[in-house]
C-alpha cells in the first residue's frame, strides 16, 4: 500500500473528492480550522513534551485523516511529535493487516486506526500497548457517553482512543411522517394512529406503506447487501434478547431470537429497492439525500449530509431518534449498533509508543475531538464524547439539536458486533448464510441451523479456552439499559 505524506494533503483531498463526489456529490472543505488547546490538551503536551521529538507512522484509512489533520499539525507545533506518512489502508481490511503485524512483531507502524471491536483480539495477541499509564501522566481520561468508553477496554486495561461514534440511529422522513393526508390513510387501513416506530413490526408497517415504486419511494434505506446485512441482525438479535454465544462459547443462535433476527432481516425485503441486495453506501446515500426512501436506521454521519441545503435535497424533511426495539423476550428492548468504532491503538513493539499514546490522547480531548467531529464536510468521525452533545459545541452545528439528541441516544444502548478471533470467521459464514437466504435459497431457519454448526466447527478448531475470554469482554460492551 502506498504512503501517504500529510504535506501532499491538497492531492489526497483532491482524491477522496473524487470518491466522495462519486458516492454522495460532497467536497471537503479546505483544512483552515486551527486546533483547540485548553487545560486537557495543555497536561498531555506537558507529559508528551518530556519525551522528545519523534516521527510517527501508522496505518490510516484516507477518508479519516482530513478531519484529524489540524489536530496532528497542532500537536506537533507543540511538541516536536509529528506525523510525516502513513500508510492508506481501508479501516474494513485494517484488522487483517494488524493481525499479519501482531504475529511479525514488527516495530515499523506506530499505531493503527482500526475497529474497537479488534481490541481483545490484538491485546490476546500481544500487538497493542496498554495505555493507561500514558492517560494517568497526562491526567488524561475517557469521556464518553453511557457504556460506549468500555469498547476501548479489555480485562480492566484502556486499549484504544476513539475518534469516531459511528452509531446507528433512526431517520424517518418528517415531511411524509406529519402529512395529515398519510396519517388519515394509514390509520384506515391499519386501524391504528401514525407513530414513531417503537418496534421493528411496527416500523416495518411504516416502510410498506410509504413503498410506492411508481413513485420512486422505497420504505427501506436499509443495507442489504451482504458486506453491511449483519449489522441490522445483530440490531434485531440484540433487541430480541439473544446473544451469538453462550459462557461456554457453545453457538446459540440456531434459537427462536436467531430466527427472529433473521427473519425481521428478510421481511424488509418487501419495502426494499429491489437492486438494494446489491448495493452499497455509494448508491443508497444518494437515495436518501434525493428523497427516494422513507425510512431506515443508518450510520449517523449521514444526518450532517442530509442536513446540508447545498447537498441534499432532503434537508429539513428528516426527523432522527432512538431505533425501534423489539417486544419478543418479554419486555421492550433497543439496542443500536457501532461498527465500525475507530479508534487509534498503539504498537506495543513501536520505540515511540509513548510518543504515540500521547498524540493518540491529544486526538480525544473534548476540545480536539468536537474539531475533529464538528467538519461539516469530513464527516467520518461522528459524536461520542460527553461535551459533544452540549448545546453550542461545535457537532450541534453540524447534525442539528434533534440529530445530536438521537445520536446520544442512540449511544446509550448501542452494543458491538461479534468478531473475537480477529479473522472476521463467525462473521463471515452468518453474511454467506444470510445471502443466500435473502436471494431465496435458504429460509431463516435454515441460516441460524447452518450458521451454528459452522460455528461450532471454528470454535472446534480454534479452541474454547481463547475464545471464551474474549467473548467475556464483549459481552461486558452491552448497555446497562434497555431504553434512552
Amino acid at each position: 500500500m502506498k504512503k501517504v505524506k500529510w504535506s501532499d494533503i491538497s492531492r489526497r483531498q483532491i482524491m477522496k473528492a473524487g470518491a466522495l463526489a462519486a458516492a454522495t456529490g460532497v467536497l471537503p472543505t479546505a483544512l483552515t480550522s486551527p486546533a483547540l488547546a485548553g487545560a486537557e490538551e495543555d497536561r498531555i503536551i506537558a507529559s508528551a513534551k518530556k519525551l522528545g521529538k519523534a516521527e510517527l507512522t501508522g496505518i490510516l484509512w484516507s477518508n479519516y485523516q482530513v478531519a484529524i489533520s489540524p489536530v496532528v499539525g497542532a500537536f506537533n507545533d507543540a511538541t516536536g511529535i509529528s506525523l510525516p506518512k502513513i500508510q492508506d489502508i481501508s479501516t474494513f481490511d485494517i484488522p487483517q493487516r494488524a493481525m499479519a503485524e501482531a504475529l511479525s512483531k514488527s516495530p515499523e507502524f506506530d499505531f493503527f486506526h482500526l475497529d474497537s471491536n479488534m481490541i481483545p483480539s490484538l491485546a490476546s495477541a500481544g500487538l497493542i500497548e496498554p495505555l493507561d499509564e500514558y492517560m494517568a501522566a497526562a491526567g488524561f481520561k475517557i469521556n464518553a457517553v453511557g457504556d460506549f468508553g468500555k469498547f476501548m477496554t479489555y480485562k480492566g486495561k484502556t486499549y484504544g482512543m476513539p475518534t469516531d461514534g459511528n452509531v446507528h440511529v433512526q431517520f424517518i422522513r418528517k415531511d411524509l411522517f406529519e402529512d395529515a393526508d398519510e396519517k388519515k390513510a394509514f390509520a384506515d387501513k391499519h386501524g391504528r394512529e401514525m407513530t414513531w416506530p417503537g418496534t421493528w413490526e411496527e416500523e416495518l408497517e411504516l416502510m410498506n406503506f410509504f413503498t410506492r415504486p411508481d413513485d420512486n419511494l422505497w420504505g427501506s434505506a436499509n443495507l442489504r447487501d451482504r458486506g453491511s446485512s449483519l449489522a441490522w441482525i445483530y440490531m434485531y438479535l440484540y433487541s430480541a434478547g439473544g446473544f451469538p454465544f453462550d459462557d461456554d462459547m457453545n453457538p446459540t443462535i440456531d434459537t427462536p431470537e436467531g430466527e427472529y433476527a433473521v427473519q425481521t432481516f428478510l421481511n424488509v425485503k418487501s419495502a426494499s429497492h429491489p437492486e438494494a441486495a446489491g448495493w452499497g453506501t455509494p448508491q443508497m446515500i444518494p437515495r436518501i439525500i434525493n428523497g427516494n426512501a422513507f425510512s431506515c436506521q443508518y450510520w449517523d454521519g449521514i444526518i450532517a449530509l442530509a442536513e446540508n441545503p447545498d447537498k441534499s435535497k432532503t434537508a429539513g424533511k428528516w426527523s432522527y431518534g432512538l431505533v425501534p426495539g423489539s417486544d419478543f423476550s418479554g419486555s421492550r428492548k433497543h439496542r443500536s449498533i457501532s461498527a465500525p468504532v475507530v479508534a487509534v491503538v498503539v504498537n506495543r513493539h513501536s520505540p515511540r509508543k509513548a510518543q504515540m499514546a500521547h498524540m493518540a490522547m491529544y486526538l480525544a480531548t473534548a476540545a480536539n475531538s468536537s474539531l475533529i467531529v464538528g467538519d461539516p464536510v469530513n464527516t467520518f468521525h461522528d459524536p461520542w464524547h460527553v461535551d459533544h452533545f452540549k448545546e453550542g459545541s461545535k457537532p450541534f452545528n453540524t447534525y442539528t439539536a434533534g440529530g445530536m439528541d438521537a445520536i446520544n441516544r442512540n449511544l446509550k444502548v448501542t452494543t458491538p458486533p461479534i468478531y473475537l478471533t480477529g479473522l472476521l470467521e463467525f462473521e463471515t459464514e452468518f453474511k454467506r448464510n444470510v445471502s443466500e437466504a435473502y436471494t431465496g435459497d435458504k429460509t431463516a431457519k435454515q441460516v441460524v441451523k447452518d450458521t451454528e454448526a459452522a460455528w461450532k466447527r471454528t470454535v472446534r478448531r480454534i479452541g474454547k479456552r481463547k475464545l471464551k475470554e474474549e467473548l467475556a469482554t464483549y459481552k461486558s460492551l452491552f448497555p446497562s439499559v434497555d431504553t434512552a
